[in-house]
């Protein structure tokens, strides 16, 4: 995978499982602090290496949490691939986009809020740029699908697809941030267990159909 913000060599030259605990180490402290308040004196010290091994393996604080951000639009990226390939109509495949955000959520807690800290802190590195290529990713995801579902007779002939793919994007965004957030949620989802969000997400799936699809 090739990344801009690649750490330096000397990291690859580290054993996996190193890797992977400085990079989970600091990942929960940009999480928890967000990148103003995160330390690395706090990460060396949870990690019991000297600040001048951490500056091997990156130049400073920015480009650490920049390749972590980078790691976490990877991994979003690594499951909403398939479910473009996947068979069923438009509306199980943003079923199921919803459903995996909500599973990414579970399985990579801390770059979630790391994102979360991105949207509601302003003082972060490259902050608009860091939003503006995940909002444009969301709809570089979403319009092929929609665009895919009016070939099939699926979604009416009138829609503006830039438009749905935009409040849908807006839709599961703030869906999520609802799961997370208690003080965003208005429809008993936070934290809320599987078979609630489930009924939840067929609630909106059939709002959805009853706007966008034919002869419903």
């Amino acid at each position: 995978m090739k990344n801009k913000f690649q750490p330096q060599k000397t990291f690859f030259s580290l054993a996996a499982e190193k890797q992977e605990r400085l990079l989970k180490v600091a990942t929960e402290e940009f999480a928890t602090q967000g990148y103003q308040k995160a330390s690395i004196n706090r990460i060396v010290e949870k990690l019991g290496i000297a600040k001048g091994s951490l500056y091997q393996y990156f130049r400073n604080k920015e480009h650490l949490f920049l390749f972590i951000f980078s790691q976490g639009i990877y991994l979003a990226k690594k499951i909403l691939k398939p479910i473009k390939e996947e068979k069923g109509d438009v509306f199980l495949k943003i079923k199921t986009s919803l459903k995996a955000g909500i599973e990414f959520i579970k399985k990579h807690p801390h770059i979630f809020h790391i994102y979360l800290k991105i949207l509601f802190e302003d003082k972060v590195p490259v902050r608009e740029n860091l939003l503006k290529a995940i909002r444009f990713y969301s709809r570089d995801y979403l319009l092929p699908i929609l665009e895919e579902g009016k070939r099939k007779g699926e979604i009416r002939e009138d829609i503006d697809l830039e438009m749905a793919a935009f409040m849908l994007d807006a839709m599961i965004e703030r869906f999520l941030q609802a799961h997370v957030l208690p003080y965003l949620d208005a429809i008993s989802i936070y934290q809320a267990d599987e078979k609630v969000l489930e009924k939840k997400i067929d609630i909106w799936i059939d709002i959805l159909k009853k706007g966008l699809a034919r002869n419903v």
